[in-house]
């Protein structure tokens, strides 16, 4: 087969992706233009390329009734890969990535909660990564335009997280209407070809014939190529020859709708009816299924005539030559015939016990009372589009319930609720008020409020929930409202107060419902920023987590997942480090077997502030670094902005402790450039300290305190001032830097009295220390509180900061024996914690004192870096390339990148001698 005409540029495009592919850099490619234009030309072109090559294949056309079906466009992907086997074959693919997809789908079908949607474009794109694994692969969508929004969902996320995968995604579609939806956003990223229509010159290769008559083809089709080859055959119906100069003038009254037109009109009855039922049925119809739904007797005869008039083409589905063809089938039904189509159509397919999704996609389009349980059918089919993340289509299909069943409240409620993910707040609020009204359902009220909240603020929820709670007795439904106007509280400074009279009631709850666990997490935060005695704080947040109970409640919403660790976040500002091990362990085995990256993010983000609460700064380094990673391609929402500010908050860190300012201040940069003009949000505000921090770092005093005061004016604004990420404390040392004494014993003394009312040894141990250097005449005292204090903490890296704070004051006042021991257990410590600036600055005192500790030599495992260590210990256990992405969620190239820079730095061949070399 030739290539095709003009369209030289174009192929050499996607020469160029299918070869970027084959090294392993993913590529992706969207055709877009106008219908007939040879946008499905190419992708065949494209598919040939890569079976010359040697890719392996998946491919999917788009469909306008199965836009409607959630995960349609990757079902017919796996299954047209699968339904070519069958026997050993078949169970053999199914046990592979391709029955991964399915149960993947499957799964997601049972769950419409708002999390599984993340966990499976993350599960199908392992498969993705699988299918590619032994060699590159291609995947096509045709007419990408009418693809499911699951689908479409999906092809962003891969096109995202494609660039070290040997994947060519190559998707063919009419410009997108909108210019936010997937489609849209799949262009950010893609190669884009734009095919222009044929030159007359090139129409007159293609076509032959008289130039008189290719200059008239080509006035009357634009240069379309698929609309010239159908009035070259309507010529030829009419027996006009291409070749007379006459047939020219006859071209200028044909046009597109006359020509279908004219080309069903010399069809026999029941063609045009078999026609008519193909278009309704859509892509793939069955034939028997469309011969009983048009009620034509002769199938045979009526295909043939269809076949004859270049209509369709027959295997062992029935297809039209080009959608442009169906549509104009479709709109020559007319509204009413097409609606009796339709209903037909549900019926017969409920009988055939279809899946529900199939049956809705007609029921929609059909009569009120087509089918008795019409409305429990777009119900379910309702749930698996909310799985999909299809919340606009899913809406639409509960509508049409509630038509069938406008007194059913529990279909309006759940109208009302796929409406609030549409973010269609009006309507929502609508339908939730009404549900409400017939069913007495706290968590329909509540839900009414979080509408209320949409549109007018959370103000007027919370003004909302205090009516309901008032005419409400105490019970299990009225906690459940108190639960919420805690929520809507915590969101406006204004509240804090009111908010903290509020959840103070509920210090005494046990923490056995998920309404009382949520209020008890709440109180914990409030309790972690008002700075409430840390034991009280540790134990409702103990009581919140509920061993185990409250991470189970988060299963299914991200916002719900933040609830569990702020909670959590709490308790280990409250020293509680233990208790929250066990937790953050429980949470990532969950993650690891079934999570998206944002929630593997969440818990990481625990792990960080565990290592850094611990001072395991090698730890921090590398899960900061996944943490980043994890949600390096997912849209900037505030929880993941959030997750991205905590993130790179502990790189820095991480950073400044192994003496690398350069890496501390790119981190910080990276998230400015990233999220400016972000909304504002508590780990934001966190990051003016680490600034603070590197300005002190790179000798920028009044930049430090600058950084340090917009941190405190923040604080202030929203009524906080936890003692755990303190803007004291680099304003102490900025002061002292500039002279300001006074200022500085000032900020000292305060953070010392915030820390004692906490009460945690950690923070206390910290503020005596920094207390001490602004008081010279209490140093020594003060600094042998601290290391005091700190031994009875978790914190080693605080330990170790005040151990050398304490053995260089020692060293200064001349009692230089004493002064030995903190120093010597100080550079283990810092040793053990990761810390270069610490370990260095106790051996250069303990060198002031002429003696000759042994230097730290970086060879070995040694020179490896966090992240390639964690990697080097999975590999070191067994683990394949494969299993240790998924555990930290990268790509397998990732790995296999770090598994070669290991190899290097130990100088060994391989992972065989990894375990010798790290034992």
């Amino acid at each position: 087969m030739r290539e095709p005409l003009e369209r030289d540029s174009e192929i050499a495009h996607i020469r160029g992706a299918l070869d970027a592919a084959t090294r392993g850099e993913g590529r992706v490619v969207v055709i877009e233009g106008r219908a007939g234009i040879g946008k499905t030309r190419l992708v065949h072109e494209c598919r040939e390329l890569a079976k010359e090559r040697g890719f392996g294949r998946l491919q999917a056309v788009g469909d306008a009734l199965e836009s409607a079906m959630a995960w349609g466009v990757v079902r017919q992907m796996v299954e047209r890969s699968v339904s070519r086997y069958s026997g050993e074959i078949r169970e053999k693919i199914l046990a592979g990535p391709s029955g991964a997809a399915l149960k993947a789908l499957d799964g997601a079908a049972l769950d419409p909660s708002e999390a599984e949607l993340a966990r499976t474009l993350h599960s199908l794109w392992w498969v993705a990564v699988d299918l590619s694994s032994t060699r590159p692969l291609l995947i096509t969508v045709d007419d990408a335009h009418w693809a499911d929004h699951s689908s479409l969902q999906f092809l962003v996320y891969l096109s995202r997280r494609i660039a070290d995968l040997p994947i060519a995604l190559v998707v063919a579609t009419r410009p997108p209407a909108d210019n936010s939806g997937p489609l849209a956003q799949l262009s950010v990223s893609a190669d884009r070809l734009l095919p222009r229509p044929l030159t007359a010159e090139a129409l007159g290769a293609l076509v032959g014939g008289h130039p008189e008559v290719v200059d008239a083809l080509h006035a009357a089709t634009g240069g379309n190529p698929f609309l010239s080859g159908v009035l070259v055959d309507e010529l030829a119906a009419l027996g006009l020859p291409l070749d007379e100069a006459s047939t020219a003038e006859k071209v200028g009254t044909l046009g597109p709708s006359t020509v279908f037109r004219a080309t069903l009109g010399r069809l026999p009855a029941h063609a045009v009816a078999l026609a008519g039922a193909v278009a309704v049925l859509g892509t793939h119809a069955d034939p028997w299924q469309a011969a009983e739904l048009a009620e034509v007797d002769d199938l045979p005869a009526a295909v043939e005539a269809l076949t004859a008039a270049n209509v369709l083409v027959t295997g062992e589905h029935l297809e039209f030559v080009h959608p442009v063809v169906r549509e104009a089938v479709l709109s020559g039904l007319g509204p009413i015939a097409r609606a009796s189509l339709h209903a037909r159509a549900a019926k017969a397919l409920s009988e055939a016990h279809a899946t529900v999704d199939r049956v809705a996609a007609h029921l929609v389009h059909a009569p009120k009372g087509t089918l008795p349980n019409a409305a429990e059918v777009l119900r379910k089919a309702a749930s698996t589009l909310l799985s999909g993340g299809d919340a606009r289509t899913a809406a639409a299909h509960l509508a049409r319930a509630v038509d069938e069943k406008p007194d059913d409240a529990g279909l309006r409620a759940e109208l009302g609720r796929a409406l609030l993910r549409t973010g269609d707040a009006v309507n929502a609020h609508r339908h939730l008020k009404a549900a409400a009204q017939g069913l007495p359902d706290a968590e329909l009220v509540a839900a009414a409020a979080s509408a209320t909240a949409a549109l007018e603020g959370p103000a007027a929820a919370i003004a909302e929930l205090t009516e309901a709670i008032a005419a409400r007795p105490d019970g299990e439904s009225r906690l459940h409202l108190e639960a919420r106007l805690a929520v809507f509280r915590s969101f406006l400074p204004d509240q804090r107060q009111t908010a903290s009279a509020h959840l103070s009631a509920y210090a005494g709850l046990a923490g056995s419902t998920p309404d009382e666990r949520t209020l008890l997490g709440l109180l914990a935060q409030m309790g972690r920023y008002e700075v409430w005695p840390h034991d009280e704080v540790a134990a409702t947040a103990t009581r919140a987590l509920a061993n185990g109970a409250y991470l189970d409640d988060a299963t299914g919403s991200t916002d719900a997942m933040v609830a569990w660790l702020v909670a959590l976040l709490a308790l280990m500002a409250a020293d509680g480090v233990d208790i929250a091990r066990h937790e953050i362990e429980r949470a990532r085995l969950k993650v690891r077997a079934h999570g998206s990256p944002i929630e593997f993010a969440m818990v990481t983000n625990a792990t960080l502030f565990l290592n850094w609460r611990c001072g395991n700064m090698q730890a921090v380094e590398a899960e900061a670094e996944s943490a980043l990673a994890a949600v390096a391609h997912e849209d900037p929402v505030s929880e993941v902005v959030s997750l991205r500010a905590t993130s790179t908050h502990f790189a820095v860190y991480a950073a400044l402790e192994r003496g690398d300012v350069a890496a501390a201040s790119a981190f910080a940069t990276a998230f400015d450039s990233a999220h400016a003009g972000a909304r504002q949000t508590m780990p934001m505000i966190w990051l003016h300290e680490v600034r603070a921090l590197i300005a002190l770092a790179e000798g920028d005093a009044r930049r430090a305190m600058s950084e340090a005061y917009r941190q405190r004016d923040a604080m202030h604004q929203v009524h906080v001032d936890p003692p755990t990420i303190p803007w004291r404390a680099p304003a102490t040392r900025a002061a002292l830097l500039l002279g300001r004494h006074e200022l500085g014993l000032e900020l000292a003394t305060e953070q010392l009295e915030l820390a004692r009312r906490w009460g945690a040894a950690t923070e206390v141990g910290a503020a005596l220390r920094l207390l001490a250097h602004a008081d010279p005449g209490s140093r020594l005292e003060l600094l042998a509180e601290s290391a005091s204090v700190l031994e009875t903490s978790p914190a080693r890296l605080e330990l170790a900061r005040s151990l050398v704070d304490l053995g260089e004051a020692l060293r200064v006042a001349r009692r230089r024996s004493d002064a030995r021991e903190p120093l010597h257990r100080a550079i283990d410590l810092a040793a053990a914690c990761g810390s270069a600036v610490q370990r260095t600055r106790a051996v250069e005192a303990l060198e002031a004192l002429g003696d000759r500790p042994r230097r730290q030599v970086v060879v070995g495992a040694e020179a490896l870096t966090a992240s390639e260590r964690r990697v080097a210990d999975l590999a070191a256990t067994g683990r394949a390339n494969r299993e240790i992405a998924q555990e930290l969620f990268v790509t397998p190239k990732t790995v296999e990148n770090h598994l070669g820079r290991i190899y290097t730095k130990l100088g060994i061949a391989g992972r065989r001698d990894l375990a010798r070399v790290l034992a």
